[in-house]
């Protein structure tokens, strides 16, 4: 299987507003390159433009503008057959009168392939998505996860350039889904084919990815790899999009290279990590990770517990700071001190674990 690198440059859709009043952008110039073998996230809320670059890549919708590039082809007038792609459906889309060897061969004998090289191909897929001798069972006989490997195998089989998920996982329960992120994880690795996935939850984001691209009223909000993006968001919307995150505001006293000194909350915050260039008298968001926080008897900010619950890995705090609420997971809490709800304490935090944006 030969992947391919995807280019998306200046990407547009616009569709026309029904009830008289301006267009709406769906996707608004979007740009990104994907190299041979990523498997990349589009993540954000509903109507945010994931699902519309994902079917546009896909040729199920046309572009207003820009373009998309397959390796060196430029593919945006193709049609979907036309494609090296091939898309796993949120509802997989199984054919319910064939059994699991037919759904998966079914790509194969549109191409007119010769029956053995179909059966080659077929039951090589049954063995990398370990549904080996359930081929001949019809879909209704197997269970939801083994349908989802079913509509992969049938996508791989096809050997595509670019594979594509649209939120593959939504119709599966919990614990199903963290089983079914690494299995496809793990194919994909395995078979080293290009994956541009599509999905509003960031724990399948984080796990899944090699990169994560957020996308907020149709444009990048931020892209980068799962780790940048968590500790670095670049704005307020990042991180609050891509797990918890605690904001407090402040103003910029002094900057030396990338730390800032900050007054907020009637301290004064020395050397707290920033990427980018502030003036002094700047105002300033500092955002700080629960994990990254402490709730201790003696501490930088005084505080009230307005929550204390056993989660079991970590107590969760909810504190109350001048009117300012911190979330906070205290992580293996067994031989911790356990604050109460309304009692004082005082939250710590290790200034290089924050970031100002």
């Amino acid at each position: 299987m030969s992947a391919k690198g995807l280019s998306i440059i200046e990407l547009e859709k616009v569709y026309p507003n029904k009830h008289g009043g301006k267009p709406v952008h769906a996707v608004d110039h979007i740009s990104m390159d994907i190299a041979p073998g990523e498997f990349v996230t589009l993540l954000g809320p509903s109507g945010c433009g994931k699902t519309t670059t994902l079917r546009m890549i896909a040729g199920f919708e046309k572009p207003t503008g820009g373009d998309i590039r397959l390796g060196d082809q430029s593919i945006r007038y193709l049609s979907p057959d036309k494609r090296d792609t091939a898309m796993v459906f949120q509802t997989y889309a199984l054919f319910p009168n064939m059994n699991i060897y037919d759904n998966i061969a079914y790509g194969l004998k549109i191409k007119k392939l010769s029956s053995a090289e179909i059966k080659t191909k077929v039951m090589g897929i049954l063995e990398l998505t370990g549904l080996t001798g359930l081929e001949w069972r019809h879909t209704n006989e197997i269970s939801g996860g083994q349908q989802q490997r079913v509509a992969l195998a049938r996508a791989l089989v096809m050997e595509p350039g670019v594979l594509l998920f649209d939120e593959p996982l939504s119709n599966l329960d919990a614990k199903l889904r963290i089983q079914m992120r690494t299995e496809i994880r793990k194919i994909q690795r395995e078979v080293g084919i290009t994956a541009v996935y599509v999905t509003h939850d960031q724990a399948e984001a984080m796990s899944m990815s090699d990169r994560i691209v957020i996308l907020k009223d149709g444009k990048i909000e931020q892209m980068g790899t799962p780790e940048e993006v968590y500790y670095s968001p670049n704005s307020e919307f990042s991180a609050n999009f891509i797990g918890t995150a605690n904001m407090f505001y402040g103003t910029v006293t002094a900057q030396q290279g990338s730390r800032l000194t900050v007054s907020a909350m009637g301290k004064e915050l020395e050397n707290v990590p920033c990427y980018r260039t502030f003036k002094t008298g700047e105002k300033c968001t500092v955002i700080v990770r629960p994990e990254a926080c402490s709730v201790k008897e003696n501490g930088l900010l005084e505080a009230k517990v307005i929550l204390s619950t056993f989660m079991g890995s970590y107590q969760l705090y909810e504190l109350d700071i001048d009117g300012n609420r911190f979330t906070v997971h205290e992580n293996n809490p067994k031989n911790k001190h356990i604050f109460k709800s309304g009692e004082k304490a005082f939250l710590d935090l290790d200034i290089a674990d924050t970031h100002a944006i």
